[in-house]
């Protein structure tokens, strides 16, 4: 398995997923391509699906994201 922080390139995308789904709970269950559009209209965070991705199951494992 890869480490997440080897695929998160860009240090401020893991807080904000973060602190995305502490203020939108619904994005926890969307795919990663929402909520990296969620990302872009909300935060003007763009960043690839992949560091989202990375990010989301990064807070899974870490037990914040509860899906």
């Amino acid at each position: 398995m890869i480490s997440p922080q080897q695929i998160i390139q860009d240090p401020d995308v893991l807080p904000a997923v973060r602190d995305l789904l502490q203020e939108h709970p619904f994005l926890a269950r969307r795919r990663p391509e929402t909520v990296r559009h969620a990302l872009r209209a909300l935060r003007g965070i763009k960043t690839d699906v992949f560091e989202v991705e990375a990010a989301l199951e990064a807070l899974t494992i870490e037990g914040e994201v509860l899906v």
